[in-house]
């Protein structure tokens, strides 16, 4: 966050999704490099081993849980546009 900041005129080449308006005025943007799909969650050199469907319903549920609280915090500053790379 601390490499963040807000700038005037920002200008920005990107296909618009079908449906969407073509311009936005004074438009508050947020720009994310985050993977957005819960079951794209890796953990790089991490291994999990068990023995019960339960436990890894369990870790399912952590990694919904924490694509939630991740989707709102991105809601939290009310973007008008969001952009993920």
């Amino acid at each position: 966050m601390k490499d963040s900041f807000l700038e005037e005129g920002f200008l920005l080449e990107k296909e618009i999704s079908t449906g969407t308006p073509n311009e936005r005025l004074n438009a508050k943007v947020l720009i994310a490099n985050t993977p957005m799909d819960y079951d794209k969650i890796k953990i790089f050199g991490t291994r999990v081993q068990t023995d019960s469907m339960d436990k890894v319903a369990e870790i399912e549920q952590a990694e919904r849980d924490k694509m939630k609280k991740k989707v709102d915090k991105i809601l939290a500053y009310k973007p008008d546009i969001f952009i993920n790379r």
